[in-house]
């Protein structure tokens, strides 16, 4: 943690029965008059990773959350990264694991002022096709680097012709039927809200971490 306190000066460490809690702000730009502020959860338990909240915080306005462009399904937590990508591995640098929550937050600041993501993107890699199809048709531009991970081209240059010839509503009811509520669900959960919004105390993390059981 003394490395992660160094690198992000206002890192605050919060133990739970089931890992650390972390609430961090992180400076995206000099002169930027709004930080990012992540809430990050650490579990003790092998195996099923982080889960982490952005918000953009400032002095005279309420905590606005990031997203929902590259936030996971089901509960708006940060997607800054894929697993087999090899940019962090559980149980690595801590600090390393907030600079690409840091990076996220950027791009994410790139995208509200351009309107196009910047940088390599996957959709829904490793699940069925039809979703991964539905999912770049959905999200992502043709200006964009493919969402089938691609370095160099751009969507329009890449699978959209091929995605393009698929039937839209199949595409839709089976994307709905294997993601409930869809790309609606990307949301915080509440009682992460509450927190950040402070009208209530840190959540367990069992009770918003989706692969921790409920407490």
């Amino acid at each position: 943690m003394s490395g992660a306190g160094e690198a992000y000066p206002t890192l605050a460490v919060y133990p739970d029965k089931d890992g650390l809690w972390l609430l961090v702000k992180s400076s995206i730009l000099t002169g930027l008059t709004r930080e990012a502020t992540f809430l990050v959860a650490l579990p003790y338990r092998s195996g099923i990773g982080p889960r982490a909240w952005g918000f953009w915080t400032a002095t005279d306005s309420r905590p606005k959350w990031i997203g929902p462009r590259h936030t996971n399904f089901q509960d708006g937590s940060i997607c800054a990264f894929a697993p087999d990508d090899g940019a962090w591995t559980e149980g690595g640098d801590l600090p390393t694991l907030l600079d690409l929550y840091t990076v996220w937050a950027a791009r994410q600041l790139f995208f509200e002022v351009f309107g196009f993501w910047p940088g390599k993107q996957y959709a829904l890699i490793g699940s069925p096709l039809a979703l991964q199809v539905h999912y770049r048709l959905s999200e992502c531009k043709d200006n964009e680097l493919c969402g089938c991970g691609s370095e160099t081209l751009r969507y329009a240059d890449c699978c959209k012709p091929r995605d393009s010839k698929w039937n839209r509503l199949q595409l839709i009811k089976e994307f709905m039927r294997a993601i409930p509520g869809g790309f609606a669900s990307r949301r915080p959960p509440a009682r992460v809200l509450d927190f950040i919004d402070g009208r209530a105390p840190l959540p367990s993390m069992a009770d918003v971490h989706l692969l921790l059981p409920a407490s």
